[in-house]
């Protein structure tokens, strides 16, 4: 599973039970986190929850930018190099992914309910 976490993921109940069954199935199998999750931060970590905040992501959020000249900058370069380093990783898990079965599907509620302003991150 490739996700793109930010507040508005962990708000919705469909992200939430997405992320869960995941990580049911890979509580199931004993794989460690990255085993079947590769989650990509956007931006505002500070409201994951806290299961969340324990997992390795990949750090986009210093490159969040809409303005297309930033991709004529240093950054832009740093960026891409981050994107084939995910891409690296997330081939990586998928070669050592389990082939298919019935999986659990978790349905759960999201645990952060105070919705958080976008607008202001």
């Amino acid at each position: 599973m490739v996700c793109l976490w930010s507040p508005a993921y962990f708000q919705s109940r469909w992200c939430v039970s997405e992320w869960e069954s995941f990580r049911e199935r890979e509580r199931i199998l004993n794989l460690p986190n990255h085993g079947l999750i590769a989650p990509i931060r956007y931006h505002d970590g500070e409201h994951f929850p806290e299961a969340a905040q324990n997992v390795q992501w990949a750090d986009f959020a210093p490159y969040a930018y809409t303005n297309k000249a930033f991709w004529d900058t240093e950054p832009a370069v740093e960026f891409e190099k981050h994107i084939k380093d995910f891409a690296k990783s997330v081939a990586s898990i998928v070669r050592r992914a389990p082939g298919f079965q019935e999986w659990p599907v978790v349905e759960a509620e999201p645990a952060v309910r105070a919705h958080v302003d976008l607008r202001r991150l």
